[in-house]
């Protein structure tokens, strides 16, 4: 099983480990409950080294990554970065990801940890296609770190020179940490004011207990993958491998907004038009329970004894405190405000289509 850079730095703070992905990775430390509110309260400190990070170079880099991803990263200026999805011909989802466009034409691509090996290859494989294009993988070089909650800003401020507060939501900047340069990104997956910083392995050991001794004052506490997971749910954020997969288009996703159809043309472009223009079989919606109850992946979404899908996400939010969750449904049954049921170890369970965000916060841009 694989390791990150920061192993021993979770061992020393008790993290609970659990296999994810091939990696062995704290679940949590003091608990998912109390680490969930420090994120929305304070800070939180994760480690996602895990990570996948490819840096995508050459002068044909920008016309590669156009054609090999949905969103238009030829309106990237340097310093931006963009949520956008690899998708095969037939429009189903290799993965969902960050595109970063660093300075000088290149860019840096972050896929899920699961899909490390995949989307490297799935670049490999349609780089010859294009001129002036060097795919390099930068495995586990670069060392990624998270900080996330209200207090993220005050606590990372006091480790670097470079000026954090003009930093806006999906931009970056270049600046030193613990004498090395660092990518110091305004992205996240917990719906907090945060940040994601690309720094070199060697040194990440050291920012990380230099970042948790300078949050101490804030509250600031280490995150696991537990409350990674209760955080992003109440943003509705899909998970790939549970609320979407490559049998799964954008469309039946709810991920039109990662699709720029007037970009040009992109692999699955054909396919998922398709499937927005002709109709679709099932859809993506987030969903509260009305009583008390925690969905499951895998529990069924039926109406007056009818199928309609299945939780593919379900928790319980410890911000709103009722159970919410991610599934498919028949698009007849997609509206917010639209009554179902949810089957809860045997027992009905009533609950409300809702459209995501469920936390709801106004958010500094």
């Amino acid at each position: 099983m694989n390791r990150t850079v920061l192993y021993e730095a979770h061992k020393a703070l008790n993290a609970q480990f659990v296999e994810f992905a091939g990696w062995e990775m704290p679940i949590s430390y003091s608990g998912v409950l109390e680490e969930h509110k420090a994120v929305r309260t304070a800070a939180g400190l994760f480690d996602v080294s895990h990570m996948g990070r490819i840096q995508v170079d050459g002068q044909g880099a920008k016309v590669f990554l156009q054609h090999l991803s949905t969103a238009n990263v030829d309106s990237l200026r340097s310093g931006q970065a963009c949520y956008t999805l690899f998708c095969n011909k037939e429009g189903g989802v290799i993965d969902d990801l960050i595109i970063y466009k660093l300075k000088r034409g290149s860019f840096l691509v972050c896929v899920n940890a699961a899909n490390r090996d995949k989307c490297l290859n799935w670049i490999k494989t349609h780089s010859p296609n294009f001129q002036n294009v060097t795919i390099v993988d930068l495995g586990d070089s670069i060392a990624q770190i998270a900080i996330q909650g209200p207090k993220s800003l005050e606590i990372l401020q006091k480790l670097t020179d470079v000026d954090l507060s003009p930093v806006r939501l999906k931009n970056f900047v270049e600046g030193r940490l613990g004498g090395m340069d660092a990518y110091i990104a305004r992205t996240g997956f917990t719906g907090e004011r945060g940040y994601e910083i690309f720094l070199p392995a060697m040194i990440a050991p050291g920012i990380w207990d230099s970042i948790m001794k300078q949050g101490e004052e804030y509250g600031i506490k280490p995150a696991g993958l537990g409350c990674r997971d209760t955080l992003r749910l109440e943003m509705g954020y899909p998970l790939y491998g549970n609320d979407m997969d490559d049998k799964t288009t954008p469309v039946e996703a709810s991920l039109d907004k990662a699709v720029d159809f007037e970009k040009g043309d992109f692999i699955g472009r054909d396919a998922i038009l398709q499937k927005k223009e002709k109709g679709i079989e099932r859809k993506l919606v987030g969903f509260e329970l009305l009583q008390k109850g925690v969905p499951r992946h895998g529990c069924r979404i039926y109406s007056n004894g009818k199928t309609l899908g299945v939780v593919t996400s379900g928790n319980f939010s410890p911000t709103l405190k009722k159970g919410i969750g991610l599934g498919f449904v028949l698009p007849q049954y997609s509206k917010p405000g639209t009554e179902i049921l949810i089957d809860i170890r045997g027992k009905a369970a009533v609950a409300v289509v809702a459209e995501p965000p469920f936390y709801k916060k106004v958010r500094k841009k």
